[in-house]
């Protein structure tokens, strides 16, 4: 089996990684460690061309960034499933489509990722990565989500997390 883990540096990566970590996988499994750093200055380097040696700037140290925590994950992934059988990479690219890319080029045969969980209007003006995946994907794909619980309602409502789930 070949098992695509998308992540960035967020809790519901943790998770989705956690989820990987404490499955049954069979020996031959393999594993394909992915981040996708999205290009700022094909974003937004029109609106402002004085911006772009900034905007350069800052996507280096996303793409730093990026390669440690991918780094760090496939370290802890081989540690568990073998330096053989885990590899890892920053990718670059609109990052659902990216993924999706990955998933067919690598024939994967499973893709874990992480959600937000986000509805609503966070959902519309941010979009579901999730969920274009889940659309376009070539293969299966895991879904790990924070799980959240309302502890008070109204106004002042509290919200806590409290476990992961999964959707398949």
């Amino acid at each position: 089996m070949r098992v695509l883990i998308a992540i960035d540096d967020s809790g519901c990566s943790k998770l989705a990684i956690d989820a990987v970590v404490n499955r049954h996988w069979s020996d031959a499994t393999q594993f394909r460690v992915i981040h996708v750093v999205e290009p700022i200055v094909l974003q937004y380097g029109l609106i402002a061309p004085q911006a772009v040696e900034l905007m350069i700037e800052a996507e280096q140290k996303l793409k730093k960034h990026g390669q440690e925590f991918v780094d760090k994950t496939t370290e802890k992934l081989q540690t568990l499933f073998g330096a053989q059988a885990v590899t890892g990479e920053i990718l670059h690219g609109n990052v659902s489509d990216t993924i999706v890319e990955d998933a067919i080029e690598w024939q994967a045969d499973l893709i874990v990722i992480g959600s937000h969980g986000r509805t609503g209007m966070d959902r519309m003006f941010l979009g579901s990565v999730a969920e274009k995946v889940i659309n376009r994907a070539p293969c299966s794909v895991d879904v790990v989500k924070l799980k959240t619980v309302v502890t008070e309602k109204g106004a002042g409502a509290k919200v806590k997390v409290v476990e992961s789930s999964r959707v398949n």
